[in-house]
This record gives C-alpha cells, structure tokens and sequence, in this order.
C-alpha cells in the first residue's frame, strides 16, 4: 500500500487518492481494462459513478476481516441475466481489487462449471433430452463448485484444479486452472442463476413457452431443474456474503443480448458464419433463451429483494437505478 501512495503522490496515473483517502483507478488502468474488454470509453463514467461504492464497500468489509484473525474470505456473488454485463463487471473487480488495492482475488464463472457434453447427454438419457444443453441448474458440476469454495473458505493447505468450458466446442477446455486455497482474500462468483433460489411448486404446472409445451409436457425437466436450485445449489450460494444483482428491465430484452454475446464468440473464432453446432444463428439462440425463460422471469421478480445491491438496467444496458441495503454505502463510508 506504501508503493501505491508513493505512486499517486508522485503523479503516476495507474490510481490515486480520492478526498476520502481511498486509492481509485487511474487513466492508464481504465485504458487498458477498456481496451482489453473492447468497452467504449463512456464506460469508465458508468463504472465510477456506480461501481466506485461498490468497491468500496467490498473493501471496507474486507479491511475489517483482515483485522479479525480466522475470518474466511469473502464470497461477492454476481447475478444477471445473459448479456447483462456481469462478466465485465467481474473481471473489473477482479483487477480494480487486485491491482489497485492489493487483495488476492478468485474469480470463478459459473459457466466453467458446466457438465462435460458426455456428462450432459448421460442427464438427458435418465431424466429428459432437454438436459444436453447447457445452462439451466442440473447441467453444472456443483459438486466441484461447492468443493472448490469450501476449501478456499477453510483456507486449506495446497492447491486445486478450476475446469475451463470453451463455449464454441460446447465442451469442458482441455486446460484447467490451477488456484492455490490458502491466501484467496476474496472470491468472485458470477452467473446468469447466482444465488437463485427455487420457484414455488405451482409455478411449474404450467408450461410458459414452446420450448416446455413441446418438450417437457410431465414437466420432468423443469421439476428436476428446480430441485438441484433446491439442493446443491442453494448449499452453494448460502457461502455468498455481499450478492449484487444486475437486473433487466424485462426478458424480451434477453434475446437482443444474447445475440450480441453470440456475434461476438463468432468473431473471437474468426468464422463469417455460424458453422458449429455450438455457434448459433439468430433464430438458434432465440430457441436458446427459451431455455432459460422460466427462470429469468423469476429472478427478475424475486431477485431485486434479495440482494445487498441490485442496479437497474435499461434496454441498452445502462444503469438507471440502484436499490439494495447497501444502495447509500457512498453515503455511510
């Protein structure tokens, strides 16, 4: 911390120090997290005015366990739904609490916890064919989740493997990653169902797409799906201590960005066209979000009130409110 107070004294531009006395990214922080995420600028605006308190918060807490020997780290879970920016946002925080406050940060996405596509095919072979696409609770490996979480909790001694999924091939990555569990400050964890509690049971009489009319009419999948968010899941996402939700204003705003995604995967595999499987044109991923719609609308009722701060998106993506306990935390640090 004397190094970076050195810097932002000497008029280095990589952060400095606010009237508050907190150390705040600079300009060449923003121009590289802009560059490298393919952001436009006005991002940096968006991020300070909304995500500075968040920050703050985030740190303020982890400042006070650090004083309290023994304190796990602490789990900051990332809810929104697909296209909704919680990616972006995770990988900010990752290096803002790294690189410019010094906290040993692990990022994990629920998404690299998908089944294998083998695994998949196995769910969809006992319980119902819906199950060999990924996305919905039942299709992650939460068993290995939980595992990695809890030893990072208990501060354990050694080391543990993080699978990859690489999206293009609809398959777990070859590569896995390897995190050392002792010395994690904080975790990360974002994705579309993070801290998702299950629906009533009434509300899975009734299908609420085609996808469900056609394809689940014993609602065999959408039972299933809501007893794993019943069991393993929620032993998970019981661990987060601070869940921030970014909320859409609406699921028919879903398809456009999930789309947007799509596009941009097609580019980062340099392909003119949609040729894989698992690379959608846009009428396959308008039949992808059905997947996900039951529970999208129910997050988007039920969420808001439970997090510790949910910002309100509108259709571009804009933050247009905030709401939440630690809604005010500008205010209150």
């Amino acid at each position: 911390m004397k190094a970076m107070l050195d810097r932002a004294e000497n008029g280095g531009s990589a952060y400095f120090m606010d009237e508050l006395g907190d150390i705040l990214p600079g300009n060449s922080f923003w121009a590289s997290f802009i560059a490298g995420e393919g952001l436009p600028n006005s991002y940096r605006e968006t991020a300070e005015v909304w995500f500075t308190p968040l920050v703050r918060f985030i740190s303020k807490h982890q400042n006070e366990a650090r004083a309290a020997p023994g304190s796990p780290p602490q789990v900051v879970g990332l809810y929104g739904c697909q296209g909704s920016g919680k990616s972006t946002l995770a990988a900010l925080l990752e290096v803002w609490l790294r690189d410019i406050l010094g906290f040993n940060v692990l990022r994990l996405s629920l998404d690299d916890f998908y089944l294998t596509r083998s695994q998949r095919l196995s769910v969809a072979k006992d319980i119902n064919p819906l199950f060999a696409t990924r996305g919905v609770p039942g299709t992650h490996d939460i068993g290995a989740l939980e595992t990695v979480l809890q030893a990072v909790l208990a501060r354990r001694d050694g080391t543990l493997t993080i699978p990859q999924f690489d999206k293009a091939t609809d398959d777990r990555a070859p590569q896995e990653k390897t995190v050392t569990t002792d010395n994690i400050d904080l975790v990360i964890l974002e994705g579309w169902c993070v801290g998702l509690p299950p629906e009533p049971l009434h509300r899975l009489e009734h299908p609420i797409n085609d996808l469900e009319r056609e394809q689940d009419p014993k609602a065999s999948w959408r039972e299933y799906v809501n007893q794993s968010l019943a069991g393993r899941y929620a032993a998970v996402f019981e661990l987060i201590t601070t869940l921030v939700v970014l909320k859409a204003p609406h699921f028919d705003t879903v398809v456009n960005w999930r789309w947007e995604q799509e596009q941009k995967l097609i580019g980062r595999h340099q392909l003119a066209s949609p040729s894989s499987h698992a690379l959608m044109d846009r009428a396959g991923v308008e039949r992808f979000v059905q997947f996900y719609q039951r529970l999208t609308d129910w997050g988007l009722q039920v969420m808001p009130g439970r997090a510790d701060l949910c910002f309100h998106l509108n259709h571009d993506r804009q933050i247009e409110s905030h709401s939440g306990p630690i809604a005010n935390v500008k205010a209150v640090l």
